[in-house]
C-alpha cells in the first residue's frame, strides 16, 4: 500500500505518515485477523446511514452513546465523523488508502480530544486501525481507482476500518453506519444524501426554556475559549445571545427537503424512559433493539461525563428538569410564544394562555422594547469586562465602539424576533416529526 505524500509540505500530513511509520510493523502483524473479521462487512453495499444533528445542547453525544455498542450498528466515537465531508473536499487529490491514514490526525488537530480516534480514554490502538486499512487494501485494492476514490466509499471504508480495528464482527453484513454531523449543515446535509440515498436524520431537541437557557452559556463559553479565556484581550465584542437566538430559531426544522427522513427525538426521553424512547428509534431505523441499547458508551467504554461536579453515565432524570437562571419571565413567555408549534409537537408543557394567538404577537410587540436576560448578561460583560479595561490600556478606539455594537447587536435581535414571528406566527412552519 503506497502512500504519496511523505513528499509533501503539509505538516498535517507529514505528521499523519510520522503516527502510521511508527506502528507499520506492528499493524501488519495484526493485518490477517482483521482481513477475518472484514469477510463478515459487505463493505461497497453499506448504504444505510444515519446523522445525528443537535438543537443546541440537546443530548446528541449521548444519543450516539447509546447506540455504539449495537452489533448492527458501526460509528465513530463523539465527533470523530464530524470532518468527514471537510476532509474529503480539503484533500480530495490524496488516494483512499492516504486519506484513510491521514482522517484520524487531520480529526484530532481540526477538533481536540473529542474528534481524536485514537486518543482519549475512548481511543483506538493505532496498530489495530492501520492493519484494518490494510486489510482493506488485501480485500479491495485491486478495484478501479475512480470506484475506490468516489467519496462514498471514503465513509464506508472508514467506518468498516473502525469497526474492524475495534476486533469485533458485524452483527450485519451491511450494518448501519452513524455519522456525528452534529451541527445542523444544509450542504454537509445535501451531500450526505447524494452518497446514501435512503440516509435518515436524527435532531436531537430539548424543552425550549431549558435550551436557551443551556445554549447561551455554551455559547458564551465557546467565545470565551476564543478569546483565549480573557475577554479584554478578545478581537471582537462578544455576542452570545444574538448567536443564540440565530441558531436557535433556525435550528429547529429538518434540513431543506429532508422531512420526511428526519425525526426530532427529546433530551428528556434519554434520561427519563430511555428504554421506550430507543426502542421507538430501534423501530424506525429498523434494527432489532437491543439491552446494549441503553448502556453510553464509546468503543465500549462507559460514557462519563462530569455534570456540576457529578459523575454520571447515561440516564439521569434530574438533567431533565426545566431549567432558565439565565432568563426572565419575560423571555421565557416570549420561548413560549415564538416555540409554541415547537412545543405542542414535541409534547413539552407551555401556559395555556399563549396558545392565545393575540396573547403571543402581544409578546412579540413587547420584546421589541424589553432586551432579553441574556442581552443585558452579555452586554455587561461587553462594557465591563471588555470595553472599560481596553479604555485604560489605551485602545481608546476598540473600547469607544462598544455603544454602536450593542446598538446593532440590539437592532439584530430585533429583527431575529420578527423574522422568527412572521414565519411562525403568521405563516407555516414545518415543524420536525418525533420519533
Amino acid at each position: 500500500m503506497s502512500i504519496g505524500f511523505g513528499g509533501g509540505s503539509d505538516p498535517m500530513l507529514q505528521r499523519a505518515l510520522c503516527a502510521y511509520r511508527r506502528d507499520t510493523a506492528a499493524a501488519e502483524a495484526l493485518s490477517a485477523r482483521k482481513i477475518e473479521l472484514l469477510r463478515h462487512y459487505e463493505v461497497p453495499e453499506m448504504q444505510e446511514a444515519l446523522a445525528i444533528c443537535f438543537w443546541g445542547r440537546s443530548g446528541s453525544y449521548l444519543l450516539a452513546s447509546y447506540l455504539d455498542g449495537h452489533p448492527d450498528v458501526v460509528s465513530l466515537p463523539m465527533i470523530a465523523g464530524e470532518a468527514i465531508y471537510p476532509f474529503f473536499r480539503e484533500f480530495a487529490g490524496l488516494s483512499i488508502w492516504e486519506k484513510l491514514i491521514a482522517y484520524p490526525t487531520f480529526s484530532f488537530e481540526r477538533s481536540g480530544i473529542e474528534a481524536g480516534i485514537f486518543e482519549g480514554e475512548y481511543g483506538l490502538s493505532a496498530a489495530d486501525y492501520y492493519a484494518a486499512v490494510h486489510a482493506l487494501f488485501a480485500l479491495y485494492g485491486g478495484f478501479p481507482s475512480a470506484w475506490l476514490d468516489a467519496r462514498p466509499r471514503f465513509f464506508q471504508f472508514l467506518h468498516a476500518a473502525y469497526g474492524a480495528a475495534q476486533g469485533r464482527p458485524a452483527g450485519r453484513r451491511r450494518p448501519l453506519m452513524v455519522y456525528a454531523q452534529h451541527w445542523p449543515n444544509e450542504e454537509l446535509a445535501r451531500q450526505f444524501i447524494e452518497d446514501f440515498p435512503t440516509a435518515r436524520f436524527i435532531h436531537t431537541v430539548r424543552d425550549p426554556i431549558s435550551s436557551f437557557d443551556s445554549w447561551f452559556e455554551r455559547v458564551l463559553d465557546m467565545q470565551y475559549h476564543g478569546a483565549g479565556r480573557c475577554w479584554e484581550q478578545a478581537p471582537q465584542y462578544v455576542s452570545a445571545a444574538v448567536e443564540t437566538a440565530r441558531h436557535l430559531f433556525g435550528w429547529d426544522r429538518a434540513h431543506a427537503g429532508m422531512e420526511e427522513r428526519s425525526r426530532a427525538f427529546r433530551f428528556e426521553d434519554l434520561h427519563v424512559e430511555p428504554e421506550a424512547a430507543m426502542r421507538r428509534l430501534a423501530q424506525w431505523l429498523k434494527i432489532p433493539y437491543h439491552p446494549c441499547l441503553l448502556d453510553s458508551t464509546w468503543n465500549g467504554a462507559p460514557y462519563v461525563l462530569e455534570i456540576r461536579g457529578v459523575p454520571c453515565c447515561g440516564a439521569n432524570p434530574a438533567n431533565a428538569l426545566r431549567r432558565s437562571k439565565n432568563l426572565s419571565h419575560f423571555d421565557r413567555m416570549l420561548i413560549f410564544a415564538l416555540l409554541h408549534d415547537d412545543m405542542i409537537e414535541w409534547n413539552y408543557p407551555l401556559p395555556p394562555a399563549v396558545r392565545r394567538g393575540w396573547v403571543r404577537w402581544c409578546m412579540v410587540a413587547a420584546a421589541l422594547l424589553v432586551p432579553l436576560k441574556m442581552e443585558w448578561a452579555n452586554t455587561r460583560i461587553v462594557l465591563f469586562q471588555q470595553a472599560l479595561p481596553n479604555l485604560r490600556r489605551g485602545r481608546r478606539l476598540f473600547a469607544l465602539g462598544a455603544p454602536l455594537f450593542l446598538l446593532h447587536r440590539r437592532l439584530r435581535m430585533i429583527l431575529l424576533i420578527v423574522s422568527a414571528a412572521r414565519t411562525r406566527l403568521a405563516g407555516k412552519r414545518a415543524i420536525l416529526k418525533p420519533v
